[in-house]
C-alpha cells in the first residue's frame, strides 16, 4: 500500500512539473510574440515562421511520442485537408495581426469566445443540438468579453475583429477536425504536421507580395527602421522552441488528465498568461476590465464543466480520477481516443 501511494505521489509530481513547464512555455511564447510584433511589425512573417516551426518540430515530437505519420488519399487531401490548411493559415495570420494591435491580456480574453463559436458552428454545420445549460453557460463568456472590450484602455477595433475572426475560423477548423479524426483515425501530431506544411505553401505567395517585398525594399533603400535582423531571427527561434515545448506538454497532459481537468488547467494557463503579460508590459487596466477578463475565463470553465457530462453519462469526468496513470517509463501515444481535448490541442497549436 505504501509503495503504491509513493508511486502515485511521484506520478502526481511529474504531472505537476509538466503542467508547470506547459504554463511557462505558453506564457513565454505569448510574451515573445508580442515583443517581436512591437519591434518588427510583420504579422505575416510571424505567421509563416510559426507554420514552418510547427512543420519542423512535429518531426522530433512524433519521435518522442512514438507517433507514426499517416497518409491520406489525394481526393481526401484536396477536398478535406487542404481547406483545413487554408483555414489554419488564415486563422494564424488574423491572430498575429490581432496580437499586433491589442495587448496580450485582451487577445487572450477574446480567445475565450471559442466555445461560443464552436457551439453555433457545430449547430449549423453538424446539426448538433446542445442543452439549455450549455447555452446558458456561454453567457458569462459573452458578458466578460463585452465588459473587457468596453473597459479596455488600449482598445483597437481592427485588433478585436481580427482576433474574433481568428477564433471563428478556429471553431470551424475544430468542427472539421472531428470529422477527419473519425474518417481517418489520423493522430493529431500527424495531422498538425500535414496541415502546417500545406498552410506554409498556401501562405507563402501572400507573404512574398506583402512582407517579402516590403523587407526587400527596405534593405535596398538601406532603411534601418524595423527591418529584420539577427535579433528578429532569435525571437522567431525562441517562439518556435516555446511552441514545441507547449505542444509536447499539452500532449502529455491530454493523455494523463481527464477532459475536464485538462480544460481547467488550460483556463488556469490563460489566467497565468494574462497576469504575466500585465506584469511585463504594464498595460493600464481598470478593476472592471480585470473583472471582465476573469469572467470570460471562468465562463470557459463553466462551459466545459456543463458540456462534458452531456456527451454521455457513461464517461462523466466526475466518475474518473483527476489523473489517469499511464506507463511512467514511456510516452507512447500511438493510439488515442477522439475527444474535445485532442481537438483543442490542434487549436492551441494554431493560435498566436
Amino acid at each position: 500500500m505504501t509503495s503504491m501511494y509513493s508511486k502515485q505521489c511521484i506520478f502526481t509530481i511529474k504531472v505537476f512539473i509538466v503542467c508547470l513547464i506547459w504554463y511557462i512555455a505558453s506564457s513565454a511564447q505569448s510574451i515573445v510574440n508580442k515583443l517581436t510584433l512591437q519591434s518588427y511589425p510583420y504579422p505575416l512573417t510571424m505567421t509563416l515562421s510559426s507554420l514552418v516551426n510547427n512543420a519542423i518540430y512535429t518531426i522530433p515530437l512524433a519521435r518522442i511520442l512514438n507517433v507514426k505519420f499517416q497518409t491520406v488519399s489525394t481526393q481526401y487531401l484536396t477536398w478535406v485537408i487542404l481547406p483545413i490548411a487554408f483555414g489554419k493559415s488564415l486563422s494564424l495570420a488574423s491572430g498575429f495581426f490581432g496580437l499586433w494591435k491589442v495587448p496580450v491580456s485582451y487577445a487572450q480574453t477574446v480567445k475565450a469566445t471559442l466555445p461560443i463559436f464552436t457551439v453555433f458552428t457545430s449547430r449549423f454545420l453538424l446539426h448538433e443540438r446542445q442543452s439549455k445549460k450549455v447555452y446558458l453557460s456561454l453567457l458569462p463568456i459573452v458578458v466578460g468579453v463585452v465588459t473587457a472590450s468596453l473597459t479596455e484602455i488600449s482598445f483597437n477595433l481592427a485588433g478585436l475583429l481580427a482576433s474574433l475572426f481568428s477564433t471563428f475560423i478556429n471553431s470551424c477548423i475544430n468542427v472539421s477536425l472531428k470529422k477527419v479524426f473519425d474518417d481517418t483515425g489520423m493522430h493529431p501530431i500527424s495531422l498538425l504536421s500535414l496541415t502546417s506544411q500545406l498552410a506554409t505553401v498556401i501562405l507563402f505567395p501572400l507573404w512574398f507580395f506583402q512582407d517579402g517585398i516590403t523587407i526587400a525594399s527596405g534593405y535596398l533603400s538601406e532603411t534601418d527602421e524595423n527591418l529584420p535582423d539577427m535579433y528578429f531571427v532569435f525571437l522567431l527561434f525562441t517562439s518556435g522552441l516555446c511552441s514545441f515545448f507547449q505542444n509536447l506538454c499539452s500532449f502529455v497532459l491530454i493523455h494523463q488528465l481527464t477532459t475536464l481537468s485538462f480544460a481547467v488547467s488550460n483556463a488556469a494557463k490563460r489566467i497565468a498568461i494574462i497576469a504575466l503579460s500585465l506584469f511585463i508590459f504594464k498595460n493600464p487596466v481598470t478593476l472592471l476590465n480585470c473583472l471582465g477578463m476573469m469572467m470570460a475565463i471562468v465562463g470557459m470553465f463553466i462551459y466545459n464543466r456543463v458540456k462534458h457530462p452531456t456527451k454521455g453519462g457513461l464517461h462523466r469526468d466526475e466518475d474518473k480520477p483527476m489523473l489517469i496513470k499511464r506507463d511512467p517509463h514511456r510516452l507512447g501515444f500511438t493510439h488515442f481516443t477522439n475527444s474535445d481535448s485532442d481537438v483543442r490541442l490542434i487549436s492551441l497549436a494554431q493560435n498566436a
